[in-house]
């Protein structure tokens, strides 16, 4: 590929064809420039400036010519490690990546080339009168270097891909950075044909952490595991065995707090208390252990005699007793202390003061007949409205 370019303001300057006056003309394939200076007349004019310049023409024109062969097999590599987050591990790891790429000019395109040709000459090439094949590899190389460590760490991050499986996704990383470094190369002029990782390794002292980390967590995981599945076995072993025997959980549970009963010391009332409580859990346990609890139980009561009897304490000391719930209550409560109903006080003998039940007609401590106002002092029934007492004149509250 030939360009040819000049300093003439007229013209397109992406002029395909190099037909007129142009600043910038791509030739492809062999090709003849001939550059004419214009009407032969003028000649004399045109030797007395070039006397005046020093033989230099003042129109300066420049032809490039460009190898577009393609450049393929080239190596590229990471001079300094890429710091990259293991997704599975979570911690930061050093790797190092290397591989080929290649690339050319495009020139089969008539309507592309001249612009590829001139965003290479502008951004590459520049104003250097020479620009190798070794250059450009460096500066390729450079601009993959460039991009490579933020494209690639994004990309095993997203993928959720571990460092040490990046292995298997060689060609798949290839593919993809391929695809996102074409833009770039392309606003070089540049086309990029092939782009491939060789490897993607870890640094030796990060390849063992990170192997290390996962064997942890692998050595975890299978013990919570071991743990779990022992634990099944074990309750599946006693499951068979309490079938077996005849039980069910809650009845095993119910012997475990009759034999720690029956263990711990005491007197009298603490014995005929475990014996009770031998009683009624026996009973709960069912099929024969229930019945040879409950007689063991029967037996430590009738052994222990009527001499561990607890005394009952009087009437006035219990309280009243709720209606509702049972609980005895205070004597002097008006409502129970644990459902909150209200609670009916008897009656009190006019006479002797005792409390009677509600539905007494008569005092039960001294006979006298209750409803009706008697004197406190002699005990004669009063008539309604009566302020002193007939008989003995007392006087009447």
């Amino acid at each position: 590929m030939a360009v040819f370019t000049n300093n003439m303001e007229a013209g397109s300057s992406l002029d395909a064809t190099g037909a007129g006056d142009s600043q910038v003309s791509v030739f492809v394939g062999p090709c003849k420039i001939k550059l004419d200076t214009g009407d032969s007349r003028f000649a004399p004019f045109r030797n007395v400036t070039h006397a005046l310049t020093g033989g230099s023409s003042a129109f300066h024109s420049v032809v490039y010519f460009i190898n577009t062969n393609y450049m393929n097999e080239l190596k590229w590599g990471t001079t300094d490690p890429i710091i990259v987050q293991d997704p599975e591990e979570q911690v930061n790891v050093h790797v190092r990546a290397y591989g080929l790429f290649g690339v050319h000019i495009e020139q089969n395109d008539p309507g592309l080339a001249p612009i590829q040709a001139r965003k290479f000459l502008v951004k590459v090439v520049g104003t250097r009168s020479q620009y190798t094949r070794e250059e450009l590899t460096s500066f390729m190389r450079a601009k993959i270097l460039e991009y490579v460590p933020d494209l690639l760490a994004k990309s095993i991050i997203e993928r959720g891909i571990s460092v040490l499986k990046i292995s298997a996704y060689l060609s798949e990383f290839s593919s993809l950075l391929q695809e996102r470094l074409s833009a770039h190369f392309d606003s070089f002029g540049l086309a990029l044909d092939n782009f491939s990782f060789n490897s993607i390794k870890p640094f030796e002292d990060d390849l063992a952490a990170l192997n290390q980390a996962k064997i942890v967590r692998q050595t975890s995981i299978l013990e919570a595991q071991g743990n779990a599945a022992k634990m099944d076995i074990e309750s599946e072993a006693l499951a068979r065995k309490r079938a077996r025997e005849g039980f069910t959980y809650q009845q095993e549970r119910g012997m475990d707090v009759m034999q720690s009963a029956a263990s711990n010391e005491g007197g009298g009332a603490s014995g005929l208390m475990g014996a009770g409580m031998g009683l009624g859990m026996g009973v709960g346990v069912g099929g024969a252990f229930g019945a040879g609890f409950a007689n063991l139980a029967n037996q430590a009561v009738e052994s222990m005699g009527a001499g561990a009897t607890q005394p009952t304490q009087p009437a006035s000391a219990q309280g009243t007793a709720c209606p509702a719930c049972g609980h005895a209550n205070p004597a002097d409560a008006k409502f129970c202390l644990e459902c909150g109903t209200k609670l009916e006080r008897g009656k009190a003998c006019p006479a002797c003061g005792h409390v009677n039940p509600p539905e007494a007609k008569f005092c039960l401590e001294c006979g006298a007949r209750l409803g009706v106002p008697v004197c406190p002092d002699c005990g004669t029934q009063l008539p309604g409205g009566t302020k002193f007492c007939p008989n003995c004149g007392r006087k009447i509250q």
